[in-house]
């Protein structure tokens, strides 16, 4: 009886160390983003990839959002994820300065239309090789860029490029202030979230934007004039500690890689494109906004003035030993495939 009694003991207390031993066994990751919770790449884009991984690897790993840069500025969305202060982050690649030279390709004037288009492209110019070298050091997850950047204003309306001079701008990027200084604008630097109080405080002027950052960052109360420029554009990478990822067991890696590359950039610039369509219809329908469609004739002119910001990229491009007349010509390949 007693030995009966040591064994049943003996196994009870076996099988709590197995039941605790697998309750624990699950690796949590931080996913971080700037944006606020309820932004849409927040919620619907980076929520939402976070919740099919999960699903996918129940009980092996739970992705959990770190929203609002609560572990990280947005510069600084690169460094948290090398340094493990997060474990994926997405982030702003041209916030980096000088980290991601060819992916900047897709911000180059007038180059994309669609998130569908440039999205394509940095994902087809990943798997083919070409961009290694910068993203050497991360699991890349996905790489997406937004639609087509038009200009919002607060007060003033810009239609022909010498409407800009004299201006106040946010800049998001180098190439696109470059654009705006080529226009006569003064460029000043605004990391996203604070958009909405730099045009409130009369900072900045206006800003270029996808529709879809008018609902993300409160930009209804603050702009009244939306001019479609398609001018420049943005890149954004969902990135991973490469390290993390490698310690990870071959199913958590396998439900990452499931939608990763471009399942996850088709999924996501589907959703984007979609969104940035909505914006606009809400847009038209508020009373104090309008919204500016240029001739032909108007954007030819801007295309003159802005085609020796290609010329320079890939003048900058070649100093850095890379080559950037491969990158653009297989982008412009991609990217009229898909916008046409």
């Amino acid at each position: 009886m007693k030995k009966k009694l040591i064994g049943f003991i003996l196994g009870v207390f076996s099988l709590s160390i197995v039941s605790t031993a697998n309750a624990d066994s699950h690796t949590e990751l931080k996913l971080a983003t700037f944006e606020p919770p309820k932004a849409f790449i927040a919620s619907k884009i980076l929520a939402a990839w976070a919740s099919k991984v999960n699903s996918c690897a129940a009980g092996d790993l739970n992705v959990k959002m770190y929203a609002g840069g609560v572990l990280g500025s947005p510069p600084k969305q690169y460094d948290i994820v090398t340094s493990g202060v997060a474990d994926i982050s997405w982030t702003v690649l041209g916030y980096i300065g000088g980290q991601f030279p060819l992916s900047s390709v897709i911000e180059l004037p007038f180059l994309t239309r669609t998130s569908k288009a440039g999205t394509t492209a940095l994902n087809t110019l990943f798997n083919e090789g070409y961009l290694d070298k910068e993203m050497a050091g991360i699991k890349v997850i996905g790489l997406h860029s937004n639609p087509g950047y038009h200009v919002h204003m607060k007060e003033t309306k810009v239609v022909n490029p010498s409407d800009f001079k004299g201006m106040k701008m946010r800049v998001p990027s180098k190439i696109a202030g470059t654009i705006l200084k080529t226009l006569g604008a003064t460029g000043v630097k605004v990391p996203a979230p604070g958009t909405s109080e730099a045009l409130n405080k009369g900072v900045v002027d206006g800003t270029p934007f996808p529709y879809t950052a008018i609902g993300s960052f409160r930009l209804f109360d603050v702009t009244k004039y939306h001019t479609e420029l398609h001018v420049t554009n943005a890149t954004f990478g969902l990135i991973m500690n490469e390290k993390k990822y490698n310690d990870l067991t071959n199913r958590s890696q396998n439900c990452i890689d499931k939608y990763s590359g471009h399942a996850f950039g088709d999924w996501a610039s589907n959703l984007i494109d979609n969104q940035n369509a909505k914006m606009k219809n809400e847009i038209s329908k508020r009373d104090g906004h309008e919204i500016i469609i240029p001739s032909d004739s108007v954007i030819a002119e801007y295309k003159k003035i802005l085609a020796p910001i290609e010329s320079d990229w890939l003048t900058e491009m070649k100093g850095k030993g890379l080559d950037g007349d491969a990158v653009l010509n297989r982008a412009k390949q991609i990217i009229t495939a898909v916008d046409g």
